[in-house]
C-alpha cells in the first residue's frame, strides 16, 4: 500500500497548492473573466460522460499584463451553478482552481459512476460534488453558497467577494452549514471525522472522494487546525536523492509533520505540516502523505485512486 501511495505522489505531478508562498508572482487584480461555447476539440475527451455539447462552456481569465489567458477551463451548468470540470493555470499561482486535465477528470468521474451504487451518496468538496452530479448522476449532496476553498490570489482582494458570489450562485444558503461540517470532518481525527461524514450521509451508503488540493483548501478554511508550508528543491533527475535532501532539510529545521512531494518544473516541491499533530487529521490520512497508509484506516476503505484523486467507502 505504501508503494501505491508513492506512485500516487509522483504520477503525473500533483496539483498541490502553496498558499504560504505566493510571493513569486502576483497577477493583477484587474482581469476579465469570459464564457464562450466550448470548442469541439477541447470537449472530445469528455464525450464518454454523456454531457450535451451545449451544456459545456469554455471559461477564460485574462489580465492586461498578459497576452494569453492566465487561466482557462471547461465548466458545465448544474442548474444555476457552475461545475468546473477542466482547468489549466498558465501562471505560478493557481487562479480559482488547481490544474485538472480533461482525460484525468473523465477517468475519475467514470470510475465513480462504476464504483458508487445509484442509491449511495458521495461526499466531496463542492466543486467536485457538482462535477459528480452532472456527469455521473450520483447523489453528491454537498455544496457551498460561500464557495469556500476558491484559490483567489492574495493580491486580488477586491475580487474575492465577486468570485465567491459567482461560484456560490445557485447553491442554497443553508448549504454552507453542512459544508462547514464536511470541513470539520476533514480536519478532525479519523473517528470523529468519520462520525461527521456518516451523519452527513443521512444513513445512506456513503463514499468519500478527495483530491490532493483539498488539504490546502481545508488548511485555508481551518488554519487553527492545519498548518502547512512548502519548500522547493532543485531537481537532479534522481527523485530519491532529492527527497533525501528534502527530508534532511526537515530534520535540520526540526519539522516533524508529514510531507508530500510534488515534481514541479525543474524542482521538487516539498509540502509539509509544520506541526506533527496535523498529520493525524483525517484529510492527511486520506491523501498520500508520508505517514499515510489507507490499509490502516478503520472506518474508510480505499476503492479507487488516480493521480491526485482518492475515493473511499465509508464503513458503518
Amino acid at each position: 500500500m505504501r508503494r501505491l501511495i508513492g506512485a500516487g505522489l509522483i504520477a503525473g505531478g500533483l496539483a498541490l497548492l502553496g498558499w504560504a508562498g505566493y510571493s513569486t508572482l502576483r497577477p493583477a487584480a484587474h482581469y476579465a473573466l469570459t464564457f464562450a461555447a466550448a470548442p469541439a476539440d477541447e470537449t472530445k475527451e469528455l464525450a464518454g460522460l454523456g454531457l450535451a455539447p451545449d451544456a459545456l462552456q469554455r471559461i477564460e481569465i485574462k489580465s492586461p499584463e498578459e497576452r494569453r489567458p492566465i487561466a482557462s477551463g471547461l465548466v458545465a451548468k448544474d442548474g444555476a451553478r457552475l461545475a468546473p470540470l477542466v482547468w489549466r493555470n498558465e501562471v505560478t499561482e493557481p487562479i480559482l482552481f488547481s490544474d485538472v486535465s480533461a482525460s484525468d477528470i473523465a477517468k475519475v468521474l467514470t470510475a465513480i459512476r462504476e464504483h458508487v451504487p445509484e442509491d449511495a451518496v458521495v461526499l466531496s468538496w463542492w466543486d467536485l460534488s457538482r462535477a459528480i452530479r452532472v456527469a455521473t448522476k450520483r447523489n453528491a449532496p454537498l455544496d457551498d453558497a460561500h464557495a469556500d476553498g476558491l484559490l483567489i490570489p492574495s493580491s486580488w482582494t477586491e475580487a474575492r467577494e465577486a468570485e465567491r458570489t459567482r461560484w456560490g450562485a445557485g447553491a442554497e444558503p443553508a448549504s454552507h452549514e453542512s459544508f462547514t461540517q464536511f470541513i470539520d470532518a476533514l480536519t478532525s481525527d479519523e473517528k470523529h471525522g468519520a462520525d461527521i461524514l456518516a451523519k452527513l450521509a443521512g444513513g445512506k451508503s456513503a463514499f468519500v472522494a478527495v483530491h490532493i488540493s483539498d488539504v490546502w483548501k481545508a488548511a485555508a478554511a481551518r488554519p487553527d487546525r492545519l498548518s502547512i508550508g512548502y519548500k522547493d528543491f532543485p531537481a537532479s533527475g534522481v527523485s530519491h536523492g532529492v527527497i533525501k535532501s528534502a527530508t534532511q532539510w526537515m530534520r535540520e529545521n526540526k519539522i516533524e509533520g508529514a510531507y508530500a512531494a510534488e515534481p514541479t518544473g525543474g524542482a521538487l516541491r516539498l509540502h509539509y505540516f509544520t506541526r506533527k499533530a496535523d498529520s493525524d487529521a483525517l484529510v492527511a490520512k486520506l491523501l498520500p502523505f508520508s505517514t499515510s497508509n489507507p490499509a490502516q484506516l478503520e472506518r474508510l476503505e480505499l476503492v479507487y485512486q488516480h493521480k491526485g484523486w482518492w475515493v473511499y467507502r465509508l464503513r458503518a
